[in-house]
């Protein structure tokens, strides 16, 4: 069921800014069990240390289009711009949207980031949606 997901802690530290430069900046974290979690894409939910709830987008992964060795957690938070260096956010993983994969430009990947994030977007909404009493 969408929503209920593997959950970490993570603090956030510079990345190589290459999603800032596709037009889609991360926050790139440094957590122990990292191996542990699903690889793929995923909408998921994000909580600051000032219990800011906020939507986004999770890659966890070894980042195939650009062949870098190592494990990945990124997070492309929907909506948001502010400065997160150094900060601990709680992740869950609501939803996995597809696997991951090479892409063979960077336009062929800022294509599937988009759609990313409309799907992302669409599943927040009908959650939002199933959450309100209804009226009728």
């Amino acid at each position: 069921m969408a929503g209920n997901g593997p959950s970490f802690i993570g603090r956030v530290v510079r990345g190589k800014g290459r999603g800032r430069g596709l037009g889609f900046p991360t926050a790139n974290l440094a957590l122990v069990g990292a191996d542990s979690l699903p690889r793929g894409v995923f909408a998921a939910r994000v909580q600051a240390a000032d219990n800011q709830s906020m939507r986004a987008l999770a890659n966890i992964g070894t980042r195939p289009t650009f062949a870098e060795p190592g494990l990945a957690v990124e997070l492309h938070i929907l909506d948001f711009s502010d400065d997160l260096y150094g900060a601990s956010l709680a992740v869950t993983l609501i939803k996995k949207l597809r696997n991951e994969r090479a892409f063979t430009s960077s336009e062929e990947l800022v294509a599937q980031i988009r759609n990313d994030i409309h799907q992302a977007r669409i599943l927040f909404d009908e959650l939002n949606g199933a959450a309100q009493p209804s009226t009728t």
